[in-house]
């Protein structure tokens, strides 16, 4: 794939990093900080040598929040880059050639990294491109065509299916099978075969029976992972609005791209006498936190997940359609929350972003309305007074930090069943282009309508 970037910005960046080749200083005394020795007790499993050292290294300098403030490379006897604010000034330059290069098929993390190389080369005078043509021709050697899976923790389906720009489909025994022989078939020894098959027996436990989100991208591997996690999460968050998880408040939801699902448990050592005699770990919610999305539950939503999917894949949106989608996903994110008052919070949220004209208005009296009008007449007045509770528990919980109590079980649950019903009413709604002063306009129809 060729890679190209707005002639403007290259000349810019160009421009820029020009300034910072001359910049390159030895490493500052700051960071020659003699490392004592290392704790005895911390187990490592591990140990690198010469021998596990591919190329030459490029060293680099964190924070104590983890974010690169230098890195620098051999020169002679000693060390030299680019540290602090000039190191800050690369990444400013990566991030602009990021939002200039077309198509968007590469990291912010890898066109730094490439800037950096750049700097280094052209200091040792080994290259004569510019900035940019070093780079975007490095990068395209990054480029390949790949398909993302992204396994989704407790998430069972009975066949794939096709939701947004995500193929959904099942791990099954005979792929896990398939993997485990050709990764046998490049053993040389015993030895290697059982700690394949050890580690495959991990990796069955941990995958086998997920649906998986699936994605083909042509890019650089950790962009296109980027990408495929952002629309898998969409995707994943819409579809779990139609979860059992979203009928109760007391019920968590763990069903999320894996690695984010938020598994709470409980890990501790018995000891007597100063020595230890016995671990306990286990899962502190002992509910099944499966999720099987059957074929009767795709047939029942089917009208509501043919919108959403068409909204998924749209080229353009409506600032209503937008609006939509956006506050769906906040409200299925209530279900992935282990405390109710952050249940309240993302579900008030959710319905704030979607019945609020804007911040001026009064917010009790025109959400509660406005939800009301969505549903039958005959639960308006309930939907009315349950809102109000609400926003009294919301009050208490922002203002005063009064945690939502099981004591507010039933209206909370009751709630729920209220904003799940007038939120999902806009789905259809959102089928046909309309803006969100159609909306409104359609909501103070019904008012007047009664």
């Amino acid at each position: 794939m060729k890679l190209s970037i707005h002639p403007a910005a290259a000349d810019n960046c160009n421009t820029k990093v020009q300034v910072l080749l001359h910049r390159i200083e030895p490493e500052p005394d700051l960071y020659r900080v003699e490392r004592g020795p290392g704790n005895p007790n911390i187990h490592s499993t591990f140990t690198f040598t010469p021998e596990n050292i591919v190329g030459e290294i490029v060293f680099g300098w964190s924070d104590f929040m983890g974010k690169t403030v230098g890195k620098a490379f051999e020169d002679g006897n000693r060390l030299i880059g680019l540290f602090d604010d000039d190191y800050e000034q690369l990444v400013r330059i990566a991030e602009a050639m990021h939002k200039s290069v077309r198509p968007s098929v590469v990291t912010v993390s890898l066109l730094t990294d490439f800037v950096f190389d750049w700097i280094k080369q052209s200091h040792r005078k080994a290259t004569d491109e510019s900035m940019t043509d070093y780079v975007l021709h490095e990068c395209e050697k990054r480029i390949m065509e790949a398909e993302i899976w992204i396994p989704i923790s407790y998430f069972y389906i009975p066949r794939p299916f096709v939701f947004g720009e995500i193929t959904f489909r099942a791990i099954t025994k005979a792929m896990m099978d398939e993997w485990e022989t050709s990764v046998l078939a490049k053993c040389t020894n015993d030895e290697e075969r059982a700690g394949i098959k050890i580690g495959m027996e991990r990796r069955r436990r941990k995958f086998q029976g997920l649906a998986v989100a699936t994605m083909k991208f042509e890019a650089e591997p950790d962009r296109a992972h980027e990408i495929a996690y952002e629309k898998t999460d969409k995707s994943v968050s819409l579809l779990r609005f139609f979860s059992p998880a979203m009928l109760d408040p007391a019920k968590i939801s763990y069903s999320a791209p894996l690695g984010r699902q938020h598994t709470d448990s409980y890990d501790y050592l018995l000891v007597k006498d100063k020595e230890i005699i016995d671990h306990n770990a286990g899962l502190i919610d002992r509910s099944s936190p499966v999720w099987n999305l059957t074929l009767e539950d795709q047939e029942t939503w089917a009208p509501e997940l043919h919108v959403l999917h068409g909204l998924l894949i749209a080229d353009k949106l409506t600032d209503f359609q937008e609006t939509v989608l956006n506050s769906l996903i906040i409200f299925s994110r209530s279900s992935l929350a282990k405390e109710l008052s952050d249940k309240l919070i993302y579900m008030l949220v959710a319905l704030e972003s979607v019945f609020l004209k804007d911040s001026s208005e009064p917010i009790q009296d025109n959400i509660s309305l406005r939800m009301a009008y969505m549903q039958d007449v005959s639960v308006r007045k309930r939907i009315i007074a349950d809102v109000k509770e609400v926003y009294k528990l919301r009050s208490s919980f922002v203002h005063h930090g009064t945690r939502v109590s099981l004591d507010q079980y039933e209206l909370l649950k009751r709630f729920q069943r209220h904003a799940l019903l007038s939120i999902m009413a806009l789905i259809p709604l959102a089928a046909s282009p309309i803006s969100k002063s159609d909306f409104f306009d359609d909501l103070e129809n019904r008012r007047l309508r009664g």
